[in-house]
């Protein structure tokens, strides 16, 4: 099995999956968040074999859940509705800034943005990996 990271925003979704083993976060894809997008992440379900989804939560800075982050949660919510799968929250507060560093100044305009939508689901899933991965050397 394998677990899914998403980074949802307004106008696109950026898409990861976890390997098999649930160790590494592969960037996969981005996609438009339009009319279409549940059938697409029901799709990545099913060919992935997803047991469960990693959602990044956009707080303030302050902590707090804002406007971004309720955009965020009344699309899980509807997203759950046509899905049955847990989805687990991850602060991603910072998620936008590594990947745009990492791609550099001379990566701007649309196509990077796709580039960073997906390498920050990528990120998002990598850090809620790490967390799953202590929770279970706890509960050892």
């Amino acid at each position: 099995m394998r677990i899914m990271g998403l980074d949802i925003g307004e106008k696109r979704i950026g898409v990861a999956v976890s390997d098999e083993l649930e160790i590494t976060s592969i960037p996969l894809e981005v996609y438009e968040n339009d009319k279409n997008i549940t059938s697409k992440i029901k799709d990545l379900i099913a060919k992935y074999h997803i047991e469960n989804i990693a959602v990044g939560l956009p707080y303030t800075l302050k902590g707090e859940i804002g406007n971004q982050a309720e955009k965020v949660i009344s699309f899980v919510n509807d997203l759950k509705k046509d899905i049955e799968i847990d989805v687990d929250y991850m602060d991603e507060r910072y998620t936008t800034k590594i990947p745009l560093k990492l791609l550099g100044k001379s990566n701007k305009g649309r196509k990077a943005g796709k580039k960073v939508d997906k390498f920050s689901a990528a990120i998002i899933l990598s850090d809620y990996l790490q967390r799953r991965k202590k929770e279970i050397g706890n509960i050892k």
